[in-house]
């Protein structure tokens, strides 16, 4: 099965990380890729820039896209679209892989 459109999910405040680094991955290799952060992005004072500029990196340049559930997110960092938890449950079978973190 090939693989074109890929979901990764991540609700877990220890994985913002890892799924943005996944996100990239993915991206690189001309997958299109959603980010969809669930839940207050909460990251030590050390790791917000380089999240920000990889967050950046995905959206301007790998034309990937992040989206939230939590207003806060759109209030902090200017790349997140929102999406209701609601329409990300209704849009997950439109992904042909969703990774969860």
């Amino acid at each position: 099965m090939k693989v074109s459109k890929v979901a990764v999910i991540v609700r877990d405040n220890a994985n913002y990380w890892e799924g943005l680094r996944t996100s990239l991955g993915l991206a690189i290799e001309m997958i299109e890729t959603h980010l969809i952060v669930l839940g207050k992005v909460s990251l030590p004072e050390e790791r917000i820039k380089g999240f920000e500029e990889n967050l950046e990196f995905l959206i301007n340049e790998l034309e990937g896209r992040a989206f939230t559930d939590t207003r806060a997110n759109l209030d902090e960092w200017d790349y997140f679209e929102y999406l209701s938890t609601k329409s990300v449950a209704q849009s997950l079978d439109k992904y042909d892989l969703v990774i969860p973190f």
